[in-house]
């Protein structure tokens, strides 16, 4: 890279960088197979995640990962063809938590973007079997939000204590517990909804990862009483009369 200097412009008394079209075309062409990917909660870290792309993006050429100071990754693939590829296979999550996805554009600006709905992993537990139809699941999803799918356990019907699905929702709500199914014969169940992580979000700063502390108010154990506070003892002085004191006499040695 050779860097020299290169006069500014000046407009009213203030000095303007001018940029021209061939100045950032060749820079933007880098990173026009680039994406970004930003994790919802606690960054797992750059090992971490390197580790993961390593073990489930197989199917291509290892990318080229970069971390940023605002907490997102940048992803730079060898091809058009792997960017796509990752980019339409997912959703992707990492410890039970979400990897949000956006293909790089010259104008992104993590401050400026506001993630409302995201894909949760929502378990229904001990839901009945004849619930566990395509139709049925797909149904009792989109109650909660939009489908993604449902894991392997799931789609095989191998594990019967619950299923699970991955759903994306909107996190600005309150996230629901529970959900009305009526069966054929008219007949209502009231179906638990849990999830495997559940992000916060403050509403004050419409922040995703955060409750600011004025929100979350003081923690009070239940039954807890407030303390009193201990009233304290008058205390009074007596003066009492112990006869006159003696005068000590010190001899004084001449040497």
């Amino acid at each position: 890279m050779t860097l020299r200097y290169i006069p500014p412009q000046v407009v009213d008394r203030q000095p303007v960088v001018q940029l021209e079209l061939q100045d950032v075309v060749e820079e933007e062409g880098k990173w026009n197979v680039a994406m970004i990917a930003y994790i919802i909660g606690e960054n797992p870290g750059y090992n971490t995640m390197k580790r993961y792309i390593a073990l489930h993006w197989l199917d291509i050429t290892e990318p080229d990962l970069f971390l940023h100071d605002e907490g997102y990754y940048m992803i730079k693939f060898q091809s058009m063809v792997d960017m796509h590829k990752v980019f339409y296979d997912g959703p992707h999550t990492i410890n039970n938590r979400p990897i949000i996805v956006k293909i790089w554009t010259p104008d992104f600006d993590l401050s400026q973007e506001f993630l409302a709905d995201i894909p949760l992993w929502v378990i229904l537990p001990k839901l009945p079997m004849s619930c566990w139809g395509s139709e049925s699941l797909s149904k009792i999803a989109s109650a909660i939000g939009k489908l993604l799918f449902a894991d392997e356990c799931t789609t095989k019907q191998t594990r019967i204590s619950y299923a699970r699905m991955l759903i994306e929702v909107n996190i600005t709500k309150t996230l629901p517990t529970e959900i009305t199914v009526m069966d054929p014969r008219g007949r209502k169940l009231q179906q638990q909804l849990a999830y495997d992580w559940k992000p916060n979000y403050c509403d004050k700063c419409q922040m995703i990862g955060h409750i600011c502390p004025a929100q979350k108010g003081p923690k009070m154990q239940k039954n807890e009483k407030p303390k009193r506070r201990r009233e304290q003892k008058k205390v009074t002085y007596e003066w009492r009369y112990k006869g006159p004191v003696g005068v000590e006499t010190t001899n004084k040695v001449n040497r």
